[in-house]
C-alpha cells in the first residue's frame, strides 16, 4: 500500500492503565491535567478518557484540561441515552471551552434488564436481533443530538467529531452511518485489512465518501528501555493480575522502536489511519509513548513534528463544517 499522509495517533486513559493490575493512584483532576499535557507534548492528536461507576465524569475532567492545553482534541464518553439536547449541550459546551478541539465517544447503552436478557442471548438469533434494536435506538439518539448542534446549540466546529468503539459488523454500520472515527481491534495485519474492507464497504452503502472516516487501530502497549525490561514489566503485572493480560485489543509488549515497526506495517499494509494507544500503566507508558516513541516516528516520516490545526477536525483533516462568519476562537476560555 503506497504512503498517504502522516497517521493521526491518540492515547486512551482508562483508570490507571489498561492492564487490570496497573498500579492504583488518587488520579484527582489535575493528575488527569497532566496527563493530557504529556500527551500534548508529543503532539498526539487527541486523548479519550473513559469514565463510569466510581470514577470522575470524563466531560468535566476534560473541561479542566481544556484551560491548561492549547491544541490536543478532548474526547469524553458519552452514553448515547437520555435527552440528546442535553447530551448535545454538554459536548458543544466542551467545544466552546476548548476553541474548537473537542469530540464525543458515544457508548451504545442499554439498562440493567435489557443486558442481563442480551448476555443471555449471545451467539444466538434473538440476541443478533437484541443487538441489532440497541444500536437502532443508538443511530436514531445520534441523529436527535447532532441535529440539535445545527438547530439549538452551535459548536466551534460545526460538528465535534463522533468516535465510536467497534468490533463487528453491527457497530461497523454505527461508525460508517455516524461516525467520524471508529476504534476497530485487529489481532493482525490480514484482519485489521479485512475490517478496513468491511468498513469501506458499509461506507458506500450509507452514501458517504471514501475518507470521510478514520479507523484507527486499538493497541494496548507495555513499554520498556529492551526488550527484557518490557517482558519484566509485563510478567509482574500478569503476576499482580494471577492472570495473563488479554484484551479486546491487540497487546503489544517491547521496546518503541519495535513498537513503531508494528503501528508502521499496520499503517502500509493494513490500511490503518492511525492507532489509539492504551498505555498499560499511567503514567509510564504514556510518558513513554510521548518521549521516545513519537520521536521515532518522527525521524520515520510517519508522524507530525508540530501541530498544524488548531481544531480536533482540523488535526483530523476532516472537513470543516463551522458555518460562515464562525470561526474559531482561538483562545481557550480560562477557568
Amino acid at each position: 500500500m503506497s504512503p498517504r499522509r502522516n497517521f493521526h495517533l491518540a492515547a486512551a486513559l482508562d483508570g490507571a492503565g489498561s492492564h487490570p493490575a496497573a498500579p492504583e493512584k488518587p488520579f484527582t483532576p489535575e493528575a488527569y491535567a497532566r496527563l493530557i499535557r504529556a500527551a500534548e507534548s508529543g503532539l498526539l492528536d487527541f486523548v479519550t478518557v473513559e469514565d463510569g461507576p466510581g470514577r470522575l465524569d470524563s466531560a468535566l475532567l476534560l473541561t479542566l484540561a481544556a484551560a491548561v492545553t492549547d491544541r490536543i482534541g478532548l474526547v469524553p464518553l458519552g452514553p448515547a441515552a437520555g435527552d440528546p439536547e442535553a447530551w448535545a449541550t454538554r459536548v458543544a459546551t466542551l467545544d466552546h471551552l476548548s476553541a474548537g478541539r473537542a469530540g464525543v465517544r458515544p457508548r451504545v447503552a442499554a439498562g440493567n434488564a435489557e443486558h442481563a436478557r442480551l448476555v443471555g442471548a449471545l451467539g444466538t438469533l434473538e440476541g443478533e436481533r437484541l443487538v441489532a434494536r440497541l444500536f437502532g435506538r443508538a443511530a436514531e439518539f445520534l441523529d436527535a443530538a447532532t441535529g440539535a448542534w445545527g438547530t439549538l446549540v452551535h459548536p466551534p466546529q460545526g460538528r465535534p467529531p463522533l468516535a465510536v468503539l467497534a468490533h463487528a459488523t453491527v457497530p461497523y454500520r454505527l461508525a460508517a452511518s455516524h461516525a467520524d472515527v471508529v476504534f476497530v481491534t485487529p489481532k493482525d495485519t490480514a484482519d485489521l485489512v479485512a475490517i478496513r474492507q468491511e468498513i469501506g464497504t458499509l461506507l458506500a452503502k450509507a452514501g458517504r465518501p471514501a475518507g470521510s472516516l478514520r479507523v484507527l487501530a486499538d493497541v494496548n502497549v507495555v513499554l520498556g528501555g529492551s526488550q527484557e525490561e518490557a517482558d519484566a514489566r509485563r510478567a509482574r503485572l500478569d503476576e499482580a493480575a494471577g492472570t495473563p493480560f488479554t484484551s479486546d485489543a491487540a497487546v503489544f509488549t517491547g521496546t518503541p522502536e519495535r513498537l513503531a515497526d508494528l503501528l508502521e506495517s499496520w499503517y502500509r499494509e493494513g490500511g490503518a489511519d492511525g492507532f489509539r494507544l492504551r498505555p498499560a500503566v499511567l503514567p509510564d507508558d504514556l510518558d513513554t509513548v510521548a518521549t521516545r516513541l513519537v520521536p521515532v516516528l518522527q525521524e520515520r516520516g510517519l508522524f507530525r513534528t508540530a501541530y498544524t490545526a488548531r481544531t480536533l477536525r482540523g488535526h483530523l483533516g476532516l472537513a470543516d463544517l463551522r458555518g460562515p462568519g464562525s470561526p474559531v476562537d482561538e483562545r481557550r476560555i480560562p477557568l
